[in-house]
This record gives structure tokens, C-alpha cells and sequence, in this order.
């Protein structure tokens, strides 16, 4: 997790990846097992869709790093990790009130 972050915050001065690139390509990388690395939180700086799944689902906003850690606590919890937490959020706050089935 200590090495996922250092590499995600690193990858600022990459242009061309964004938040959510940053994310999927270094949870693919440790996925892939080409890297020992897992995020420990789902990095909702800056994000859209998981940050506002998180308010939602938390009821409050009380900023990114209190979200990410209730959200990572969560995870813990249900035994799920970060990439499917942040997936879970993104996918539920398009439509909180009916369940739609994602595809991918």
C-alpha cells in the first residue's frame, strides 16, 4: 500500500493520466502481478463519480480523506478492495434509488 501511494503520487507529472488512469493502471499493475503493490484507500481527490458515491452513501462530506478512509474501513470490512470499492461507488451514485446491473 506504502509503495501503491508513493506511485500514484508520483504519477502527477504524467499529463496524460488523470486520477482515475493513475488508479486503474497501478491496481492493474499489482492485479497483474507485475508490481507487489494494492491501494489502501480509493483516492476520491479529485474524483467524480466514487466522491459522490461516498457522500451519498456516508450521508455527509466531511472531505476527501475522511471519505477515503471510511471507505477504506468499508472495504476492510466487507473483505473487498479499494479498485471494487471505488468501482461500487462510481457504478451506485448514477442511480442510488434502482439497481442497475453494470456491464463493464
Amino acid at each position: 500500500e506504502a509503495i501503491f501511494d508513493d506511485l500514484y503520487l508520483s504519477m502527477n507529472s504524467v499529463a496524460s493520466f488523470g486520477r482515475t488512469a493513475r488508479f486503474d493502471y497501478l491496481t492493474m499493475l499489482g492485479k497483474l502481478g507485475l508490481a507487489p503493490i494494492r491501494p489502501g484507500i480509493p483516492y476520491l481527490k479529485g474524483a467524480t463519480g466514487p466522491q459522490t458515491g461516498a457522500r451519498l452513501l456516508f450521508g455527509i462530506d466531511p472531505g476527501t480523506t475522511q471519505l477515503d478512509q471510511w471507505t477504506a474501513e468499508l472495504g476492510s470490512s466487507l473483505d473487498v478492495g479499494m479498485q471494487v470499492m471505488e468501482d461500487a461507488l462510481c457504478n451506485w451514485q448514477k442511480s442510488p434509488n434502482r439497481f442497475v446491473s453494470f456491464r463493464g
